[in-house]
């Protein structure tokens, strides 16, 4: 039988609430790498999410891990494939975004991709799916009128940075210009074509509530956690070889490593909390709730001096975008 904990609508809330948590905070390993490729630490970081996921579904779960995938391979085989594709896909789309954090920083990155990612996402929604009959159009309006906001408020934050960091006593490690801001702004908007991947094979592939045909929390984690170990080979293994770095990530000393195994443990650890907790709660509450990352993520690149030397002005532009953020997801969902 496979492990499947009884949670309370209160517990499961905070299950979601904590992994958002554990999400939002191993980016800050990005800040130790050094020279060190973010490629190599990206192939340690699912190496280590395939090999962390699959022991604990054999722990928990144990011949029930491979039962519970040939019974629903079974009836629908689809259910499979597209959580291996999602995988594969969201990761693909994260390596992107690791580079845009490394650009600009986490304390842009995260109100801009987010507020993108939501507007993208509610207009393909309302397109391709339609409105649900009694959802009120003034608040769609309005919360992507405040997302947009945030992405104006995170530029001028961004613009005020810069100028203030070439008269700034005490400058931030982190320096870039414009055109990067343009570029990441690009990269990130290319990237959210398939950044609901993740969302998509959640809401597709894991048996809840609301999906009775899926799979079981821990065989749902250990195929996409599969199909996140190929999208990192393929994003990141594929560069690795092309510059011909492998060598440097295998004789590379357990000092850097360890920050690509925890960011592997603290991601699908993370990930497995918030797949249980959404079997109970449903995709379409759990989604959401999971924001709270970004918000985890954003405090942490002010916290390690991101906007040191920049004028007040800048942090007041960087809090309106935050609270418009924050607005705008609120009146969406």
């Amino acid at each position: 039988m496979n492990f499947s904990p009884e949670l309370s609508p209160a517990s499961a809330v905070l299950m979601v609430l904590f992994a958002a948590s554990m999400w939002g905070t191993w980016f800050i390993s990005l800040k130790y790498l050094g020279d060190y490729p973010i490629d190599g630490f990206y192939v340690t970081l699912f190496t280590t999410s395939l090999v962390f996921v699959w022991s604990v579904g054999f722990i928990l779960d144990g011949s029930a891990l491979f039962q519970n995938m040939s019974d629903v391979y079974a009836v629908d085989s689809s259910r499979i494939y597209v959580t291996l594709v999602c995988g594969s896909l969201y990761v693909i789309g994260m390596r992107v975004t690791l580079h845009v954090f490394s650009t600009i920083g986490l304390s842009l990155t995260m109100p801009i991709k987010s507020s993108i990612s939501i507007l993208l996402s509610t207009t393909v929604a309302a397109v391709v799916g339609g409105v649900p009959e009694g959802y009120s159009m003034g608040f769609l309006f309005v919360g992507c009128f405040l997302l947009i906001g945030a992405v104006l408020f995170s530029m001028q934050s961004a613009r005020l940075r810069i100028a203030g960091q070439e008269t700034a006593v005490e400058k931030s490690d982190l320096q870039f210009t414009m055109e990067d801001l343009r570029k990441s702004i690009i990269l990130l908007l290319l990237t959210t074509a398939i950044s609901p991947a993740y969302t998509f094979g959640l809401s597709y592939g894991l048996k809840s509530i609301t999906q009775p045909s899926g799979l079981a929390v821990l065989p749902y984690m250990a195929l996409l956690s599969t199909g996140a170990f190929i999208g990192s080979i393929i994003a990141s293994g594929s560069m690795l070889t092309y510059r011909r770095q492998w060598r440097l990530v295998l004789t590379t000393p357990m000092s850097i490593h360890k920050f690509g195994i925890i960011s592997g443990l603290f991601h699908y650890g993370g990930n497995i909390i918030h797949t249980f907790a959404s079997a109970f709660l449903s995709t379409v509450i759990s989604f959401p709730l999971g924001l709270w990352s970004n918000l985890v993520t954003q405090i942490w690149g002010i916290v390690f001096g991101e906007f040191k030397g920049s004028p007040r002005k800048a942090y007041y532009y960087l809090v309106g975008a935050l609270l418009l953020y924050i607005l705008g997801a609120y009146f969406i969902a």
